[in-house]
């Protein structure tokens, strides 16, 4: 009667535990799901309203990452004089009569003088009209409404061609937005936008470098648009292409190892059922199984069907099962250049584009 009692006993606390650990893969794939979606949304629609929140969910996501890193990357470096009045929440304005406008006074005038040529070098090619815009804090609107106001009030860009593009930095915010204009979003879709921005732009903005920051981004901008309009805009569904294949990987293997889990736990308690042997191949079977249907590879397959064996077989599952049972204490758009500045020419923007911080 004892040995019966402690068997329930001990066969109730491997049920208590294995809805424990149900319960934790049903929140690991629940996460996993919601993270893969954030990282494999893409822009795929001309709308204004499309376009502000896909570039929202990049501002929170990226804005997470660089917290992050912040403490150990990011160079400390004086916030520049913030000009907003008090009380000023929607920052105004300024006045399109020159590629740079840099409002937050970061540039030297031969820095300035360098990214000016380069942006009308660009423009003459009549290959894009680019503007940067560059602030102490846009208050409390965001960094992509912000730069949305100025490209539909600038209108950078030929009015038949939309080639217009926007930069536009926030320097106490640590914000930078990208803005393409309609003609621009083939050779330089989002994907495209926010690699500029994370690989050339960024990695000097957290040492304070900015000219050469912006610089950068500008060299990688004009090496795109100086490309075979047909091979810029297979080079960007190829990246894209790319993306997605390894997002739809991480994905597989995501799902794989929660399958696993279910199946290691199922195991577990068969074990006390139809004995180790039995409930060990069957596991095992059932997890190569799982990871080949999932896409994780055959090789991945035999693996983790062999490991889930091996766990199962030597009662070593069965032991890490008993061990946190036995410390489960708590816890729980082109318009002209001369003597009277650089003005747009009626391009048009719909949100493509992307956004970052440093």
């Amino acid at each position: 009667m004892r040995n019966i009692i402690l068997l329930q006993s001990k066969q109730i606390k491997v049920f208590i535990a294995t809805l424990i650990l149900l319960c934790c893969g049903v929140l690991f794939q629940n996460t996993a799901w919601s993270e893969s979606n954030i990282a494999t949304a893409t822009d795929e629609t001309d709308a204004v309203v499309a376009g502000k929140i896909i570039q929202k969910q990049q501002n929170q996501a990226t804005a997470s990452k660089t917290g992050e890193q912040a403490a150990s990357s990011v160079v400390a470096s004086p916030k520049v004089s913030n000009d907003m009045a008090d009380g000023e929440s929607i920052r105004g304005l300024p006045t399109l009569n020159q590629p740079v406008i840099d409002q937050a006074n970061i540039l030297s005038a031969a820095e300035k003088q360098q990214l000016d040529q380069k942006i009308l070098s660009l423009y003459q090619q009549g290959k894009a009209q680019i503007g940067v815009v560059i602030v102490p804090t846009t208050g409390q609107e965001d960094i992509f409404d912000y730069a949305l106001r100025v490209g539909e009030q600038w209108q950078l860009g030929s009015s038949k061609r939309d080639n217009g593009l926007l930069i536009a930095v926030a320097v106490n915010d640590r914000r930078i937005q990208i803005l393409t204009g309609y003609g621009l979003e083939g050779v330089l879709p989002d994907i495209v936008a926010s690699r500029i921005i994370r690989n050339q732009i960024t990695p000097y903005f957290k040492q304070a470098q900015y000219a050469q920051g912006l610089n950068a981004g500008l060299d990688e901008i004009g090496r795109i648009l100086n490309l075979d309009p047909e091979v810029a805009q297979q080079a960007a569904q190829d990246l894209k292409e790319r993306q997605h294949q390894a997002a739809e990987e991480q994905q597989a293997k995501q799902t794989t190892l929660t399958m696993a889990l279910f199946i290691l736990v199922a195991g577990i308690v068969g074990s006390f059922i139809v004995g180790r042997p039995l409930s060990a191949s069957t596991a095992g079977v059932a997890a190569a199984v799982a990871g080949f249907v999932n896409g994780a590879g055959l090789v991945t397959s035999l693996l983790l069907g062999f490991g889930i064996f091996f766990l199962l077989i030597t009662s070593i599952a069965q032991l890490i099962l008993q061990a946190i049972l036995s410390g489960s204490g708590g816890g729980g758009r082109g318009g002209g250049f001369g003597g009277g500045g650089y003005g747009g020419g009626g391009g048009r923007f719909g949100g493509g584009g992307a956004s970052g911080s440093w």
